[in-house]
């Protein structure tokens, strides 16, 4: 099999397994309790924490688990509800969705044509009963970065809440809440050789976030339940395996991307790499091949040992087309027949050359 949807979710590291087997084994009380056995597990959750902020640039009291990327999304967006949020018109559903559940009003900020968010088109939004901002660092379906540290300090002067969900960037690229200027920042474990069921979110001291899950008042108050330490453990430890090799992981699989698209694009002429004219997660690429509507190229893919995706897993089983593309101007019809393939730590040269071979299969059946 031909694993190409990695920004769907990724296969958990030997190396986090292992440690988190660990945990389950050696640091199983409960972190709450006050007993030297207990022992263990505090330490374990107290260096998960220290850990993640240390990525972060944050303090380790600013981070708080969940879990996953869409408990965080969802407690970030909690801040403006009943009142006036500006989000950008490409976020992920967890964003997008809990706005609309939860704000009284919400503006959605357009990209232009190569994906991105305009910092000004998100600063005209705000009003004065606006209380918050959120804004993705990385599009999850064509992997366009998006202005965020711009818009952080658009944020920062006119005293708004700034959320990024940096879910997708996380692992992939350096991510700096000091430099991003964010006060709420979510991320997710098995985005980065993680495991699935974990993520955080960072909150800015003195940020007025309130609880999403009552109860015993774990993590710092704001999310009751005794933690998934085990999970978090796992987390830890993907994410300082993702810091150690990103530059070398970036670099190389760039240049496969780079060359894949260049292959696929001189097999099917027509095809087109969407946000090409923007500054991309190095392993993600949306690539739109007119008149072959993606649900049929997924399964004919799939057929042939190949997996890919036509944007959000998440929405996959919806059967509608994505707001993402459609937002950035591609008609019903084209945002149909969009391939996210997402790239990873082990994919090969042979397989993006197989994978190529396959879509030309399928510009030919059509």
């Amino acid at each position: 099999m031909i694993y190409l949807d990695h920004a769907a979710t990724t296969k958990p590291d030997p190396a986090v397994i292992a440690a988190m087997a660990e945990a389950m084994e050696a640091a199983w009380h409960n972190p709450s309790a006050a007993y030297a056995a207990a022992g263990p597990a505090r330490r374990a959750l107290r260096q998960a924490r220290q850990a993640i902020a240390a990525l972060l640039n944050a303090e380790p009291q600013e981070v708080l688990f969940t879990s996953g990327g869409t408990e965080a999304n969802n407690q970030a967006v909690a801040l403006a509800r009943g009142g006036h949020a500006v989000v950008s018109a490409i976020e992920h559903a967890s964003v997008l969705n809990a706005a609309r559940a939860l704000c009284r009003e919400v503006t959605l900020v357009p990209p232009d044509g190569s994906g991105r968010v305009d910092p000004a088109a998100v600063e005209r939004a705000i009003r004065p009963e606006t209380r918050l901002i959120s804004v993705q660092l990385a599009n999850n379906e064509t992997g366009a970065l998006q202005p965020a540290a711009q818009i952080g300090a658009i944020a920062r002067r006119r005293r708004v809440p700034f959320h990024c969900d940096a879910v997708q960037a996380f692992g992939h690229i350096p991510v700096d809440v000091q430099a991003l200027n964010a006060d709420m920042l979510s991320l997710s474990g098995h985005k980065l050789y993680g495991p699935r069921g974990v993520g955080a979110l960072y909150v800015r001291q003195g940020t007025p976030l309130p609880p999403l899950l009552r109860g015993g008042g774990q993590e710092l108050g704001l999310r009751a339940g005794t933690e998934n330490l085990p999970a978090i453990v796992g987390l830890r430890v993907a994410a300082q395996l993702a810091r150690e090799d990103m530059e070398a992981r970036a670099a190389r699989e760039r240049a496969l991307m780079a060359a894949f698209l260049d292959d696929v694009q001189r097999r099917m002429p027509g095809c087109r790499v969407l946000a090409a004219d923007a500054e991309r997660l190095p392993g993600v690429a949306a690539l739109l091949l007119p008149g072959i509507p993606s649900e049929h190229a997924i399964a004919a893919l799939d057929l042939m040992g190949i997996q890919v995706s036509g944007g959000a897993a998440c929405a996959s089983q919806e059967r509608a087309v994505s707001h993402v593309y459609r937002a950035m101007g591609l008609s019903e019809k084209d945002a149909a027949c969009v391939l996210r393939i997402s790239i990873g730590r082990h994919t090969t040269g042979e397989e993006l050359r197989l994978a190529g071979e396959g879509i030309e299969a399928l510009g030919i059946r059509h």
